[in-house]
């Protein structure tokens, strides 16, 4: 009788490892642009390497649900699991295919793409195990769907953005994976919660204070990962009673059932999601730029005047602590008709926001720092400014300000460890007191333009008939602008 009990053991360990396997392969090759693409995100310090931690962390509150599974009743539709595993690989699809495109500019910042990987594994799940064995997992796939990038930014934002924001954030989740894990009572679960914080927030202030110039995927992955691995450790191997026995009734679904599903329906989503490419992300050239010159302030160019410099501080939550940004405000020494035909002098704001790390601008584009929840922007043109430098530039109808502006920005590293996106911006109100728009931080007003992308598409946000009005002026500006940078003067 033992024999026949561990084989049949051995013959369950073999099916779900062999069907994971399939899982696991079929997602790598699924979405392999999409890992290479965060390891590249990794090495330019972006943020988004918290996203190769989940993984692992779902594993550990899986195999405690796994753990946990008994008295379940033999009821099994397999028509119901192909209906509703199909669905969610249909999902996974769209998301990858029809969705992702339209949020192209915003690609790195929300990362849609990880949302459909893990959507993917769900559906993939049901179809190879059964959706009533998948179901039983709910609290991982919540962890998994709750670890979105668009959401972590987003509570990221409002926790300051720092690095140590960045760290605490992964320090809960491991925590919340390690409750689930060893959560054979609520008691468990509270103590491996409290002390998954209390080591991950002991380590987290440790690594902020010993490697202050650590990349924030340091913060992200080493305190919160240790924390998870050592309180799971201590919970198998000392005390709690260990590990509880795997007690899996036997899988309602054949391996033959099994193997048909993963190739008519797993394996073919995951060749059609590998042949998808990533979005154009329209990025603005990286320019190497002159020499650091100690200041966040643009040299004026011959012709212009300043006439006001602000400073913002709300940068520091979006871009890091040490982001700076500030605007300047120059009027033209002489009017020109070309440039207004009423012979008003011209007024710019030099826009100029200075981080450590090229690589944030990639995940918030300048179209991050307005309140566009109500305009429209126009495609974007490529100017060249002179030294390597290439600039975009567009326009802005700003239904609620009942303004039209235009916008010219450019990227240029000043130095190893400074980069810098100076924005040039005009409006189309020409008199001496005209209002500016405002950089201002917009998770709102950005929140109901990617819902009007969602349901109307990207021409919503659009501007089909765009007027390049200020194109002339402000590319001669910039060019100037660029030149006097490099002589200093």
């Amino acid at each position: 009788m033992s024999t026949v009990t561990t084989a049949e053991r051995a013959a369950l360990f073999a099916h779900t490892s062999a069907r994971w396997t399939v899982i696991v392969a079929a997602t790598v090759l699924g979405y392999w642009s999409t890992w290479e693409q965060l390891l590249t995100e990794i090495s330019r310090g972006t943020g988004g390497g918290y996203v190769l931690l989940v993984p692992p962390f779902a594993v550990l509150a899986a195999e405690g649900v796994t753990r946990r599974r008994r008295g379940e009743l033999p009821i099994h539709d397999r028509q119901t699991d192909r209906i509703v595993g199909g669905a969610v690989l249909l999902i996974a699809l769209a998301v990858k295919w029809l969705l992702l495109p339209r949020y192209g500019p915003n690609y790195q910042m929300m990362h849609l793409d990880v949302l459909s990987a893990w959507t993917f594994v769900i559906g993939a799940c049901v179809l190879l195990f059964g959706l009533r064995v998948a179901s039983r997992y709910w609290p991982v796939w919540l962890l998994l769907l709750g670890t979105s990038p668009l959401f972590y930014r987003a509570v990221l934002v409002q926790l300051g953005g720092t690095k140590f924001a960045a760290g605490f954030l992964m320090v809960l989740l491991g925590a919340i994976a390690i409750a689930v894990a060893v959560g054979r009572t609520r008691r468990r679960a509270l103590i491996g919660f409290s002390a998954t914080m209390l080591l991950g927030l002991a380590l987290l202030f440790a690594v902020t204070i010993r490697y202050p110039d650590a990349r924030v995927a340091v913060a992200q992955i080493v305190p919160s990962g240790t924390a998870a691995l050592v309180v799971g450790g201590a919970f198998y191997l000392y005390r709690y009673r260990g590990l509880a026995p795997r007690t899996l009734p036997p899988n309602p679904v054949s391996p033959r059932e099994a193997t048909r599903s993963a190739l008519f329906l797993v394996v073919p989503a995951a060749l059609v999601l590998a042949v998808l490419p990533l979005p154009d992300q329209q990025l603005t050239p990286v320019s190497v730029g002159p020499p650091p010159s100690g200041t966040v302030t643009q040299v004026v160019p011959t012709g212009w005047y300043q006439i006001d410099s602000i400073d913002y501080d709300w940068p520091r939550r979006y871009f890091g602590s040490t982001a700076q940004l500030r605007r300047q405000m120059i009027r033209a020494v002489e009017p020109r008709t070309d440039w207004d035909r009423l012979s008003r002098p011209r007024t710019v704001a030099v826009q100029t926001l200075q981080v450590r790390r090229v690589g944030v601008f990639e995940v918030y584009p300048v179209q991050t720092s307005y309140d566009l929840g109500r305009a429209r922007v126009s495609p974007k043109i490529r100017v060249d400014l002179g030294h390597g430098v290439q600039a975009d530039f567009f326009t802005v109808v700003d239904d609620e300000l009942l303004l039209t502006w235009s916008l010219m920005n450019f990227i240029w590293t000043r130095g190893d460890a400074l980069a810098q996106r100076v924005s040039l911006l005009t409006v189309d109100n020409h008199e001496l007191d005209a209002p500016f728009p405002q950089p201002t931080p917009n998770m709102a007003s950005n929140g109901r333009n990617l819902l009007s992308v969602f349901l109307r598409g990207r021409a919503s946000v659009e501007d089909s008939d765009p007027e390049y009005k200020d194109l002339d002026m402000l590319t001669e500006l910039g060019r100037d602008l660029v030149e006097a940078q490099w002589r200093g003067i």
